[in-house]
This record gives structure tokens, C-alpha cells and sequence, in this order.
């Protein structure tokens, strides 16, 4: 079992907390924490699932969503360990949320379309979760950066067989990130 301890802590959404694994400071454990608005966090179910089928798909493009390297008990409960999106000055990533209080959304154009076009391209599915509080800005240089789903990641529609068809997934990403816009970047 892996002892999560508080000097791990990173931070906490409305279900989960993450923690730094301790034996690898490059991975990140996400818990169901308790006191949380749901018992059983629903997300990191939907979250296991995406991530083994974008496994088996066979996804190369790994840019705009953390690595996936399964789950583990811990001291905290069941987790899952996903990569901790570091700049290249070795520092944890801000989000993206801070980036446009701080910049305007002009400032995160070419890094916008370029998000988008990575969920078109790959038809990975997000869920109504993707807000730029759950959207990390990893900088690999002063001058080159990438926006990365920390969370949201995955389809919470009942029916999600439209999902397996190109032209069906890349609507309903279309109508989301257009959704995504409307309420967040406009």
C-alpha cells in the first residue's frame, strides 16, 4: 500500500485530491477524498475507462493529456497515477485559469487551436468538467507551451456508442469545446 502523506499534497477538485507519488516525483496520485459532494467519485471511473481506450486505440499524442500508468491502493483509497505535468524549468504547471487572469485570452490563441485540434484529431472526448481551472499551461520553453486536461477527461452521456464513430465524436466535441468557449473564454 502507498502512504500519502500531507507534505504530498498538491490540491483538491469537488471529488478528488492529488498527491505527488512518493516514490516518483514525476507521477501524480488522484483519491476520492472524503467529505466530498459524492461518496464514490464517478470521475475516476469514467477518467480509468477513457484512458484504456484511448490505450487501446493506440494513442501516440500524449501533449495534451497527462500519461495513464494505472491505479494503486493507498493509505487514501483506491487512486490513480497519471504523470504530473511539470515545466521545463522542472516546476509544476499552472493552470490555464491563472494564465488568462493574468493575460487575456488573445495571449492563449495559437495554444487554444491548437487544443482543440488535438481532441478533433485524436477524438478524445471530454466532459463538461474541462474548465481552465482543470486545464494546465505546460511551458517546454519560454516561447513554446501546451495545454494539458488535467480533468474532465471522458464522455458522461448515458449512450456514448456515437463516440466510437469519427464523424459522431468529433460533433459532439465540436458542440462541447464550442460550449467551453462560450462560457469560459468569450
Amino acid at each position: 500500500m502507498l502512504v500519502l502523506k500531507k507534505e504530498n499534497f498538491v490540491g483538491k477538485g469537488n471529488e478528488r485530491a492529488c498527491y505527488i507519488h512518493p516514490g516518483d516525483a514525476n507521477k501524480a496520485v488522484k483519491i476520492t477524498y472524503e467529505g466530498n459532494n459524492r461518496k464514490k467519485s464517478k470521475q475516476t471511473n469514467l477518467e480509468i475507462k477513457s484512458y484504456q481506450e484511448l490505450a487501446e486505440r493506440g494513442l501516440s499524442d500524449w501533449s495534451s493529456l497527462p500519461r495513464y500508468f494505472g491505479t494503486v491502493n493507498t493509505n487514501k483509497g483506491e487512486g490513480i497515477i497519471v504523470e504530473v505535468v511539470r515545466d521545463y524549468d522542472g516546476k509544476i504547471s499552472k493552470t490555464l485559469e491563472y494564465y488568462l487572469d493574468r493575460d487575456g485570452t488573445a495571449a492563449y490563441a495559437k495554444e487554444l487551436n491548437e487544443y482543440r485540434d488535438f481532441f478533433l484529431r485524436n477524438k478524445v472526448i471530454f466532459n463538461y468538467g474541462m474548465m481552465p481551472n482543470n486545464i494546465l499551461v505546460r511551458k517546454n520553453s519560454e516561447n513554446d507551451r501546451d495545454l494539458v486536461l488535467i480533468d474532465g477527461l471522458g464522455d458522461v452521456a448515458y449512450f456514448t456508442f456515437p463516440n466510437k464513430i469519427a464523424y459522431f465524436a468529433r460533433r459532439k466535441i465540436k458542440r462541447r469545446w464550442n460550449k467551453f468557449v462560450g462560457k469560459y473564454l468569450s
